[in-house]
């Protein structure tokens, strides 16, 4: 099994979650995904460790292994470069998450939403559903935030994203 997008998404939403019994559907409609998506996911999450099961029937993130997962492999899961210049959500260093302690590129970077708050340089998002989940949960964006520090930044950028990681999770 490898991840998808999707997972990783889904992955970020349980971990960032107050509910950890999310049903399908309150996932479904919180991320924008279908219902046989989010299952999918699911089943791919269990199957490498990353979603486990508890006796109550809620769904628990390994906080652990998707902090490795994120740490170490985002970058070539889902690799991003900053592009054209378009309204979006900021997210890296552009982000209130990041941008206290990096100070990042004169121009800022975001995940591009139509009627986003901020104009900066477009990073594709994990998934095409992510801006538009991550702007109805500050949560969900904070940590897609941090993401996207691993996924286009250097070395210090990830130095410091870590340890914001470990914040969220």
């Amino acid at each position: 099994m490898h991840l998808q997008p999707a997972d990783l998404l889904v992955a970020a939403k349980l971990a960032v979650s107050d509910a950890p019994s999310m049903s399908l559907r309150d996932i479904e409609g919180s991320l924008g995904l279908s219902k046989s998506s989010v299952g999918n996911s699911l089943r791919r999450l269990r199957a490498l460790g990353l979603v486990n099961d508890d006796a109550q029937g809620g769904r628990r993130v390994n906080r652990l292994a998707l902090r490795e997962c994120i740490e170490h492999a985002i970058r070539w899961l889902a690799p991003a470069r900053p592009g054209e210049f378009e309204l979006g959500l900021p997210t890296a260093h552009a982000s209130d998450a990041m941008g206290n302690t990096l100070s990042g590129d004169a121009d800022p970077v975001v995940i591009p939403l139509a009627h986003g708050p901020m104009r900066g340089r477009a990073v594709a998002p994990i998934h095409p559903a992510a801006p538009q989940a991550a702007q109805r949960d500050p949560k969900l964006h904070r940590l897609l935030a941090v993401v996207d520090s691993f996924r286009i930044g250097g070395a210090r950028e990830r130095q410091v994203a870590r340890a914001e990681l470990a914040a969220c999770l």
